[in-house]
């Protein structure tokens, strides 16, 4: 006798990432797993007294949507707004400074004040921002500002003194401290390094139940029922990260999926300790993840070149030594190591180091991945396949800086800036996300980026940045879905509508591979299922036959 299902979807656009193709037809849910994704007059037998049917229409059904790179509880704190507050947009320094003032008089119970989303790069005349310049606008509190990559710090006087930062502090390995002409320290401050432990003593004043409660609810509602939540942590220790999401999961208030991956350095004893801790469906251990260079708009990027608007070139943050030492530790305890590599030279490098491990050790199946790839030597496409490494990139990054990036790095090196196409067609499987907060959770605005290459908020570059790199939205939905899923190794749960698998399941309000771009970037979720339960239901959402 036929076992009833506890709910039914049914769809004439069901996408289940398992191909590039729809399907019209039912999926049929049991407790937390999905039964099949089967044709509607099948899925009749599993209807019971107790089963509630979704009559979806053409509206498209598909996996959880899966952030597959995201800062999580950073995030949650960036984007609580009576904790941080955002300068994203302000140019001018007199925009800068006086909506500081204004947050911090208005914000008196706030025993840090803190910003995000600065553009420190864009004050008239060159100008730089300054310790002593901060100190006016906050004298009684300390202070950090945070530019729109979190890559760069602006510090007062008494945030300085709350880490200990003086004149004769000495630059942190891998990033510096901003000084004048005598040595002085200018409150500018570049790379994590430098500015975690001031960011991190910020945001840990932060009322966490409220900032991260908050951003679940948002990921929720954009379809978002997993996450890879990724080293660094704004500072924030991670122990305490950690202890965070713990909390929450004990006291019910996690229903979304966090795979952690945690910080590489050697000894692997916070690694070692919570993969014997973080081992549910909910909360678990994934692998390990380092940066091996910078950001290119800082010059901070490790190229093969020097940069064209700049002869210097920056080195790695992590040379090939260090770094084939802490990798191959890694690989022979079996963790996956995700790498921060921005320039050409840093994903060279970090191939060269996967290699050489495997030459070594051996392929075990790691899920190795290398982040963000914003520029790739041609040479090295092909090898990302062909060393099994994962591209963990995210699609809005590569129209965010459109006019500035040319500058930077060249025009010739235009062709291979974010090449995701170019990987794709090489046999690589891709996993997409949004670096959050860098961005928002929003997936809509990621696939929108990755199959016109325009920017979401004004549709430019007309025909699109690096077009050539545009990608199907069936291959955006499954990077986004099942890629995700892989870089986590968590593929054999989630990442696909299949038989077998934890039934999260997102509802959209129409049928994208019907919609245009632009009603793409519109869509939004219906609904939102996590082990078969639905988390989310818009306003107005009715589809129970």
């Amino acid at each position: 006798m036929t076992e009833y299902a506890d709910i039914i979807i049914k769809s004439s656009a069901i996408f289940t990432a398992t191909t590039l193709e729809t399907v019209e037809g039912a999926v049929v849910v049991r407790g937390k797993e999905i039964v099949g994704v089967m044709p509607a007059d099948e899925a009749q037998e599993y209807v019971g007294p107790e089963t509630t049917v979704y009559e979806c229409g053409d509206r498209l059904v598909l996996p959880g949507f899966n952030d597959a790179h995201t800062h999580f509880i950073q995030n949650g704190v960036m984007k609580d707004a009576d904790f941080t507050l955002s300068l994203e947009g302000l140019t001018s320094k007199d925009e800068v400074c006086a909506k500081i003032k204004e947050f911090a008089e208005s914000h008196p119970e706030n025993k840090w004040i803190v910003a995000s989303d600065f553009n420190y790069d864009s004050w008239e005349n060159g100008e730089k921002p300054t310790k002593q310049l901060l100190d006016e606008l906050v004298p009684d509190r300390p202070a950090y500002v945070a530019s729109w990559d979190m890559h760069v710090g602006w510090t007062n006087s008494l945030g300085l003194e709350a880490v200990g930062y003086t004149d004769a502090t000495p630059d942190p390995e891998g990033a510096w401290l901003g000084r004048d002409a005598e040595g002085h320290l200018t409150g500018l401050n570049f790379e994590p390094a430098a500015n975690d432990p001031i960011w991190g003593k910020a945001n840990i004043s932060a009322d966490m139940d409220r900032a991260l409660g908050s951003v679940i609810a948002e990921a929720l509602s954009y379809g978002v029922t997993a996450t890879g939540n990724v080293y660094p942590y704004g500072g924030v220790p991670e122990e305490d990260s950690l202890r965070v999401f713990q909390e929450f999961e004990a006291s019910g208030k996690l229903p979304l999926r966090v795979s952690c991956f945690l910080k590489m350095e050697p000894g692997l004893e916070n690694p070692k300790r919570f993969s014997r801790e973080l081992v549910s469906e909910h909360l678990r251990f994934a692998g390990l993840k380092q940066l091996t260079d910078g950001v290119s708009e800082a010059h901070t990027a490790y190229q093969t070149e020097p940069y064209a608007d700049d002869a210097s070139r920056c080195d790695p943050s992590l040379g090939y030594d260090e770094l084939y030492a802490m990798v191959e530790e890694a690989d022979a305890a079996g963790m996956p190591v995700r790498l921060h590599c921005i320039g050409n030279g840093a994903v060279k490098q970090a191939l060269d180091v996967f290699e050489a491990v495997q030459k070594k050790n051996g392929k075990k199946g790691l899920r190795n991945a290398i982040e963000h790839i914003e520029s790739c030597c041609p040479e090295d496409i092909a090898r990302f396949a062909q060393l099994d490494v994962i591209p963990s990139m995210q699609p809005i990054h590569a129209v965010l800086n459109i006019d500035g990036y040319p500058v930077l790095l060249g025009e010739k090196w235009r062709p291979f800036m974010w090449p995701v196409k170019s990987l794709l067609d090489a046999g690589a499987v891709p996993a997409f996300g949004t670096d959050a907060p860098v961005w928002n959770l929003n997936p809509m605005e990621g696939v929108y980026a990755a199959i016109t290459r325009q920017q979401p908020w004004d549709g430019c570059p007309e025909g699109g940045f690096v077009p050539e790199q545009r990608i199907s939205l069936a291959q955006a939905l499954q990077a986004y879905t099942y890629g995700s899923a892989y870089v986590e190794s968590f593929e054999d749960r989630i990442g696909t509508l299949s038989a077998g698998k934890l039934a999260d399941i997102v509802i959209m309000d129409r049928n994208l591979f019907e919609a245009t771009p632009d009603e793409i970037l519109a869509a939004r979720p219906l609904y939102t299922f996590i082990d078969g339960a639905p988390v989310y239901q818009a306003e107005g959402a009715d589809l129970e036959a």
